[in-house]
């Protein structure tokens, strides 16, 4: 919750500088940062620092789901693929190589990579039966192998027709926790970001609606709108430390001077 205290800090001190001048620069104020603060929550105000944006309160849930599904997503593929039940080993004869297959993969800079995997035709025995099944997955250090190679492999014990090679079932397990820590670290940041981003919208709620408040004390036919998005823009310079702050606050105070 630390970069929530600083950025309500740095909101109350920007404030206290506003209400030292008159009730309508304060009114004009508040509404300027409720707003702000409110926006910043929901979409999130835009980052300078190499055109990004911070994520508001709807892109944290979206974060968090993503987490969550790298999470249970390597046990849902355990499930669907049967890796996740072959907990036996033993030794096998490697009896044919199957035809490489080779898939292409478009990546986000337009390039392309291709990868190549063959499956194995391999026969061992489970309880004294003796087994020639095609291993359920491919990859590419299948292609290396050659018949009458011996290899060690996984297979499910309640279905031993069902096997992959121990190599591929650890390579598999590794990318599984990757994934699952992944998720978790995903899930964590965005869970709090979440906080952040509500917090950020109940305490801009709470300034929008004193700052209205107070403008309604205020003698008919006062308008602060040009002043409210005076501060907006100051406070955005501010928040974000921009060099043309002091510009903009001179034109603020120019502004509320006539």
């Amino acid at each position: 919750m630390f970069i929530y205290s600083s950025l309500k800090s740095k909101a109350q001190g920007f404030l206290k500088k506003y209400k030292e001048k008159d009730t309508a620069t304060y009114a004009a104020a508040e509404q300027a940062i409720g707003g702000l603060l409110i926006l910043d929550g929901f979409i999130g105000i835009d980052n300078p620092l190499g055109g990004k944006k911070r994520p508001g309160i709807f892109g944290t849930v979206i974060g968090f789901a993503i987490g969550i599904m790298f999470i249970f997503m390597p046990a849902i593929f355990g499930q669907i693929s049967g890796t996740s039940k072959m907990t036996s080993t033993t030794t096998a004869k490697v009896v044919s190589v199957g035809s490489p297959q080779v898939s292409t993969t478009s990546n986000s800079n337009g390039s392309t990579s291709t990868a190549t995997s063959c499956s194995l035709t391999a026969t061992y025995t489970v309880n004294g039966q003796s087994y020639t099944e095609i291993s359920s997955s491919g990859s590419s250090s299948n292609c290396s192998q050659a018949a009458g190679n011996t290899i060690s492999i996984n297979y499910n014990p309640n279905s031993p027709s069902s096997w992959t090679g121990t190599s591929d079932a650890k390579s598999m397990k590794q990318a599984s926790t990757i994934f699952m820590f992944a998720g978790i670290l995903v899930a964590i940041v965005s869970f709090f970001t979440f906080l952040i981003r509500l917090f950020s919208i109940i305490f801009g709620w709470k300034l929008l609606k004193n700052g209205r408040a107070l403008a309604a004390t205020l003698p008919k036919g006062t308008s602060l709108d040009t002043v409210i998005e005076q501060i907006k823009k100051e406070f955005k310079t501010s928040l974000f430390n921009f060099s043309s702050a002091s510009k903009i606050e001179d034109a603020v105070i120019s502004k509320l001077s006539k």
